[in-house]
């Protein structure tokens, strides 16, 4: 038995007219509606704020930023910092380190963020 072999492009050519029925943009709603979901879930997140904290007292920060340290624990820190919608700024990390008064914190990307005691308004651990 002998196959016939058509040139690529009129095979192509005759695929596509004859047996290949072109779904449009249906066949991207599935990529679409994943990252569509995962984009509202993050733009709900971030609606959710925050209510502001009393502020704690410096020694009650320290302590707890000392006890987070000892145990490497995770910690929640609402900062006296206002984002740009006019929201106290919050962090989660692990206490990397201190250094006089400030306090090295390793962040969930695994970069390191620098602050002040005085910068923080509320700390808890997460």
């Amino acid at each position: 038995m002998i196959l016939h072999q058509a040139p690529d492009d009129k095979l192509a050519t005759e695929f596509f007219h004859r047996d290949y029925h072109d779904r449009g943009m249906l066949k991207w709603g599935g990529f679409y509606l994943s990252d569509h979901t995962s984009a509202l879930a993050k733009m709900h997140a971030a609606e959710q704020v925050e209510q502001a904290r009393p502020q704690q007292p410096l020694p009650e920060i320290s302590r707890e930023l000392a006890a987070a340290w000892h145990a490497q624990q995770p910690v929640h820190l609402q900062l006296n910092i206002l984002d740009d919608d006019q929201v106290l700024t919050t962090v989660d990390g692990i206490v990397a380190g201190v250094n006089e008064d400030q306090i090295v914190l390793q962040l969930a990307s695994d970069r390191f963020r620098y602050l002040a005691l005085a910068e923080i308004r509320w700390v808890a651990w997460a």
